[in-house]
Parts: C-alpha cells; structure tokens; sequence
C-alpha cells in the first residue's frame, strides 16, 4: 500500500473517503463511524448484499497506524480502518443509461433498501450515482450510505431517488421524452419544477402513485423551496411497516413502467433492419473476432457500437469486456436487452463522440470525463469514422489519433466517399472534407502504430485496419 491517492470526487461524506493504491481500490473509515461500519461489517449484512448482486464487495484490511496514517481525508483526518473493494471496471453515470439500465438500477436500489431494513438498517441517501454496472448488474457500490434505522424515521433519501431515478422514468415512460440530456444538466437530477411542466397532467391525476410521489410531493417541494424560513416537521414518526410499504410499492411501480420512445414489437425487428449485408457483416464479425483472439484484450470500447453486435463477436474470441459508446439510444436499448437475455458482460453508454461527457462537479473533478474513467485494452471502431469527420466536422487525421489514443491495439474502419452512408451526408452539405481520404488515414495510423490485419471490401471499398502500438 504505497502512495494512496484520494479519489477527486470522494470529499462529502467525512465519514469516510475512496482511495486508489495502484489497482486497489480502498475505503478509508474516519473515527466518528469507525464504530458503526464495523458492527455493519461484522453483521454480515455487506456479505448478504454481495452475494444478492446488490452491493459491492467489502473487506476488512489489517493496516498498521502507521499506514493508516497516509490516508487523509478532505477534511485533515486520518483513517482509523480500512476496507477494500474490487474495482469497477468501468464508472458510468445516469445520463449515459438508457432507460432500461436506469429502470434496472432503481430496481436494484429498492431490493437492497428492503433487504436492509429488514436487518434493522437503512440508506442515508439514494443518489443513482452510486449504482454502477458490474458483470451487467446493476450494483450499490458506497458501502458508507448503510447505517443503523433509527424506530420511526423518515427515508432520507426520498426525494433524491425521485430526482435521480423516478423522474427521468417518467418522462420516457409517460411522456416519450428521452432523459438524457436533461439529466446531464444538473448532477441532483431533474428537478419537480421541470418534469411537472413537461409531465401529462391526466397521467398524474389518475395514478396514485404519479399522484403521491411526483404530483404532491413536487408541488410541496417547491412551495417549501420559495419560502424564506424553511420549516421541516422532525417530531412526525413514520413507522417501519409504512416506510417498507413505501419502498415496495415504488418498486411495483416502477417495475411496471416500460418507455413510450417505441412500441415492444419494435425490438423484434430492430437488429435486422438496421444491419449490414449478410456477407459484410459475417466477415466483420470474423475479423473482430479474430483480432480479439490475438490481442485477448480485458475490456475493449466498441466505439459507435449500434447494437453490441460486435462487442459480442470480441467476446467470443477472447476479450472478457465490452463497453458500447454510441448516440442513438434506440440501438443501446437494444445492446443491453440482448445482453441481459445473453449475460455478456457489455456496457453500453450514451456517448455523442463529437460531444463526450466531460469533467463536471466540484473543480470539474467530482464526476470524470469519458478519458479519465478508464483504460481500455482495445477499441473497435466500425462504420463510426465518416460521422465523426464529415457529420461533426472534424479533420480526419485529428479523429484517428484520437480513437488510437484510447487503447494501444484495435480495428478502424475507413468509409470513403463514393460509399450510400458517406453519399447521404454529403446530400445536404458541401464536401469540403479535401483530406478524408484513405491515404490520409492510413498514414495517420502508421505514424505511431504498426498495421497487422486489413481487409477491404469490393462492394463499396470500405477497409477495416487492425493496428498495435509500434
């Protein structure tokens, strides 16, 4: 354990705080919980969780006071235990979700809240911040949020699990409205102000729970927030049964809830009418296939990933994950409902490529941009190239060093001009793109990288090009 380095976005809570030394991930507990996450610890309710799918690991570290004494807190403290947890391979946040993974996670939130206050515990927030996916589980990875129910105590984090979870639900499931960019705008959440003016109003009034959880509970939220002296009713007692109750019925409904983007037919189709020709793509998945075989890479970024289709053809041949970046929703729906029915390990994420989550929070450091998060072994990027440089106007040379800065190996695919996808970008604007040539390309990546596979296609001269670090 040498040089541990607090984690930028681990600062609220100064019970305790995050650590990274090398690949170890660390969880420094400061004197005033001490005490408590150790009777938590010692119950076997982490244990419990673990072995549900519903929190992460948690185990206990022997450390010396004088190892303890290099973690220091945001706050001047130093820890008095230590805990470690695996490592999330790769962080993501709610607004890359697309609805089914949120739905999946709020779900998951609910599971370990019933499970813990059956044990006589209970959450002290419900950000969906902490729910990450891991192996595709959605998965409660701040061990520090459990702490002892007190008889007759209200649910903290009520009206944050609406903001971050039932809200955004909402406007997709009854509203048809995508989330995600609304999301992304504010770290708390939507706000009530916010889904009740985009929320149907015959839809709030004839559901009790859209009436009890959106309806009366935002306008009593706003009407508290305009008020000069807030006034918070503590001596009113909410007993156990009442607040499992709450909990249980939010998760029926929200179980129910599917989103009104599309029809549940569509995703029957959807895989076939938005692939290649059967030839083209059986030799893509072949060639993906094979480069996995021989890099065997331990999570891959399949950058404009569609459906995941490919990231599944890599799997196959040996890597052991796959993240999916993509902009179209549509497509990530489908990537992770076929990988809850298959049980591959991919991720997939809303990513505009031209557009990538930044940095955001506290100094820009509390939530990591798309870079800082992780480190990917390999990238396959198909059929992605011609929409970063002549949709988002981007040089080429500038857009291959930039997906070959993302992994030391992996496979690009030049669409050139001449080609359907390339024809109907260039219908609306002029080509100005003089240097989106495949010379240009080629010779980008040879510039730093050594070309191990290519294959070209007679049928519209698109080339795939495996590469490695020279």
């Amino acid at each position: 354990m040498n040089s541990p380095q607090r984690d930028a976005g681990s600062f609220r809570d100064p019970s305790g705080y995050v650590f990274t030394d090398g690949d170890r991930i660390l969880r420094a507990v400061m004197a005033p919980a001490a005490d408590t996450f150790g009777e938590i610890y010692d119950s076997g309710l982490f244990e419990e969780l673990s072995n549900k799918n519903l929190m992460i690991g948690c185990t206990h570290i022997d450390a010396t006071p004088q190892q303890l004494a290099q973690y220091k807190g945001a706050r001047g403290d130093t820890a008095v235990a230590l805990y470690e947890h695996p490592r999330v391979p790769m962080l993501s946040y709610p607004f890359e979700w697309c609805f089914s993974q949120l739905k999946d996670a709020a779900i998951a939130h609910l599971d370990l809240q019933l499970i813990a206050l059956e044990k006589g515990y209970e959450l002290s927030d419900a950000t969906a911040y902490n729910m990450q996916f891991i192996d595709g589980r959605a998965v409660h990875i701040d061990a520090m949020s459990l702490r002892p129910y007190v008889d007759g105590a209200h649910w903290s984090g009520y009206h944050q699990f609406c903001r971050q979870f039932l809200l955004p639900l909402l406007l997709e499931a009854w509203s048809g409205v995508a989330f995600q960019s609304i999301y992304r705008g504010s770290l708390d959440g939507i706000s009530f102000e916010d889904a009740l003016s985009i929320l149907p109003r015959r839809k709030l009034f004839t559901s009790a729970s859209g009436l009890m959880h959106v309806y009366l509970h935002g306008r009593a939220v706003m009407a508290q927030s305009s008020k000069a002296e807030k006034k918070v009713d503590l001596d009113r007692k909410l007993p156990k049964s009442r607040y499992a109750a709450m909990l249980e019925q939010l998760r029926g409904f929200i179980s129910g809830l599917e989103s009104a983007k599309r029809p549940a037919s569509y995703w029957k189709t959807y895989a076939a009418i938005n692939s290649y020709s059967e030839p083209m793509r059986d030799t893509k998945l072949q060639f993906v296939k094979d480069w996995a075989a021989e890099t065997r890479p331990n999570l891959i970024w399949d950058i404009g990933g569609n459906t995941g289709d490919f990231s599944m053809s890599a799997i196959a041949g040996g890597a052991k994950a796959a993240v999916v970046l993509d902009g179209d929703l549509d497509s990530l729906e489908s990537a992770y409902r076929m990988r809850t029915k298959k049980g591959e390990k991919i991720l997939p994420l809303l990513m505009n490529l031209v557009d990538p989550t930044p940095n955001m929070g506290w100094r820009q450091r509390e939530r990591k941009g798309l870079i800082e998060r992780a480190s990917s072994d390999g990238i396959i990027a198909l059929a992605v190239i011609h929409h970063m440089c002549i949709g988002g106007n981007l040089p080429l040379a500038e857009a291959v060093r930039w997906l070959l800065s993302l992994a030391p190996s992996g496979i690009i695919e030049f669409v050139p001009k001449g080609d359907p996808m390339v024809d109907q970008l260039l219908q609306v604007r002029e080509d100005i793109f003089h240097d989106y040539t495949e010379d240009v390309f080629l010779a980008t990546i040879s510039e730093k990288h050594q070309i191990t596979a290519q294959h070209k296609f007679s049928e519209n001269g698109r080339l795939l090009t495996a590469y490695r670090l020279a």
